[in-house]
């Protein structure tokens, strides 16, 4: 899930100075392993380009990737990947669920995995360790909140700066200008271009400025030039179809009547709920406004995999559960880790004065507003980065071919956003995933996506514009039971699952937590003395409890029906 920050300066981006000619890109060989386990040969690239291309003299940074040669006797052009955040690396991406993917489209290219500057295993590295903490005793507020966000990344550039880092380069249009120098340092005569989400907004910058350095582009999850700020009116005609389809499930009569009813219950009667932080043991009060529920709520918004427990939220917040928003609700109130790429990039690309007006505008009469944008723009007045200009904004016009893929429950990148696209794009071709969410569904909800990847790339039409992919259920209304503190501390300590990982349960206050290896901690409510479900995901666990009343397992259920056993240590 991606965390949304922005500005809009006065200054534009100046010309680009000429550039050297880009060296070869140097390789090595690389025995790459993905997640699960299954081992490729590939190869790591590496190139070296100017960090500023505006500024003289600028110095050079590495940008590194990995290149999985193409299995066909007469490869095409090169693919490379392009990671969305922004901020994702391409590298981890090509290790996950999408592994099979950079395999399969070998059949017509070398296949690369890009870390984008300021990303992954690229140069430098971007991320700064501030920290920010809004204070818990006040409902969440979007001014206050932003500048305390804002604060933290002024210390982040600061000390980026300082280090030599000229953060003015990070933007989209430097990111498009790496890709031509990749493709000159691969010796290439074009490059096709596969991108996801803040990836696709690279690849339509590259296409703006380097058209002559792009042949065919996949895109999914459509950015558009001035698509860096959501609009509030996207977001409520998913909550709207959300509603829609809850009540066709049975899991809530009329979500957008009770989301309303809350939020002015917020307003007039702020909440306070006591936690105690699974880690540090330090207990605070939270009090809880209309800004904590509205927040909470867009970022479930991504597909049907997060919007799933959205009816069971409601119905348990308007059952007084307050608990249950104050779990969800204060891990907004504290960062660690300042994403300097994503804020960097997004702060650049920035929103034209029309569309800020019609955020403004739509903010005030949808139920979430734009808290899908918090952050930003507060957060940009701490890096301080040149805004792109409406030129960088304006619509894309070019010849290129394109598939663009969209899911209509997308609450990140909505299908009209392809739409727009197509309509100055004459040779794109949009296939609409019915039922599909954010991220990994775009390419893995359906084998017929990788069908009309495959088909695209032949140079065939789209057979099939519209795709139905299997529904996700929305998770049943749950109810949580009371347990004295003994009962919940018998549960405390660590469980070793059959991949020889751990899980740690906790208990902080009257919550149990779950902690998974490097992971954050995630609240367990109970639903009996031995069932817990997680306050933030569908899964649940159960407790194994032998006669003596002493703990020695715990089953782990995912909503697919997996399951994973672990033994008390």
């Amino acid at each position: 899930m991606r965390t949304e920050i922005r500005i809009l300066l006065a200054a534009v981006l100046p010309l680009a100075a000429t550039p050297a000619p880009a060296a070869a890109a140097e390789f090595t060989p690389h025995a790459f392993v993905a997640s699960n386990g299954t081992k490729v040969d590939a190869e790591k690239g590496e190139i070296r380009v100017p960090e500023n291309r505006a500024k003289p003299g600028s110095r050079t940074i590495a940008l590194r990737f990995v290149r999985f040669r193409s299995t066909a006797k007469e490869p095409g052009n090169p693919i490379v990947y392009l990671a969305g955040g922004p901020g994702g690396s391409g590298i981890e991406a090509a290790k996950g669920s999408r592994f099979p993917l950079f395999q399969a489209l070998r059949e017509f290219g070398d296949v690369i995995a890009f870390d984008q500057r300021g990303t992954g295993a690229s140069e430098p590295d971007l991320r700064c360790k501030d920290t920010y903490q809004v204070p818990p005793g006040e409902p969440l507020d979007r001014v206050k909140s932003g500048a305390l966000m804002a604060a933290a990344a002024r210390e982040c550039a600061q000390r980026l700066r300082a280090s030599g880092v000229d953060l003015a380069g990070y933007n989209t249009r430097e990111s498009a200008a790496d890709l031509e120098d990749l493709r000159k340092a691969l010796g290439a005569p074009k490059l096709d271009l596969w991108g996801i989400s803040y990836g696709t907004h690279l690849a339509i910058a590259t296409l703006r400025y380097h058209p002559s350095a792009v042949g065919r582009v996949i895109l999914a999850g459509i950015e558009g030039p001035d698509d860096t700020y959501k609009l509030p009116s996207d977001q409520q005609s998913l909550v709207e179809e959300i509603a829609r389809l809850a009540a066709k499930a049975g899991t809530h009569p009329d979500l957008v009547a009770s989301i309303s009813k809350l939020l002015k219950e917020l307003e007039a009667h702020p909440k306070s709920v006591s936690l105690t932080h699974p880690l540090n043991g330090q207990s605070a009060t939270f009090v809880l406004g209309p800004f904590d529920l509205q927040s909470v709520l867009s970022g479930m918004l991504t597909g049907p995999e997060t919007f799933a427990g959205m009816p069971d939220l409601v119905t348990r917040l308007e059952k007084g559960d307050w608990m249950a928003l104050a779990l969800t609700a204060a891990p907004q109130r504290t960062g660690t880790g300042i994403p300097g790429m994503s804020i960097a990039m997004d702060c650049a690309s920035g929103v034209s004065a029309a569309r800020r007006e019609l955020i403004r505008d739509e903010a005030a009469r949808t139920l979430l507003g734009d808290a899908i944008n918090a952050p930003f723009p507060e957060v940009c007045e701490g890096f301080q980065v040149p805004d792109a200009g409406d030129a960088f904004r304006s619509p894309l016009r070019s010849d290129a071919r394109a598939l663009l893929i969209s899911g209509t429950l997308d609450g990140r990148t909505r299908p009209r956003q392809a739409d727009e696209l197509r309509r100055t794009l004459p040779n794109a071709e949009h296939l609409v995933l019915e039922g599909a969410g954010h991220s990994d569904p775009l390419f893995l909800s359906s084998p017929k996506i990788l069908e009309a990847m495959k088909a695209f790339l032949k140079g065939e039409p789209l057979r099939e514009r519209y795709v139905t992919v299997a529904s996700v259920p929305f998770v049943a209304p749950r109810n949580v039971v009371t347990l004295a503190d003994d009962v919940l501390s018998r549960y405390e300590g660590t469980y070793r699952l059959e991949d020889a990982s751990t899980r740690r349960v906790v208990k902080a206050g009257p919550v149990l937590y779950a902690i998974r290896e490097r992971g954050r901690p995630l609240a367990l409510r109970p639903s009996s003395e031995v069932e817990f479900f997680y306050e933030e995901l569908a899964a649940t666990m159960s407790f194994d409890v032998d006669a003596k009343g002493a703990v020695t397992a715990m089953t782990l259920r995912q909503p697919d029906g997996k399951t994973q056993r672990a033994v008390k240590e």
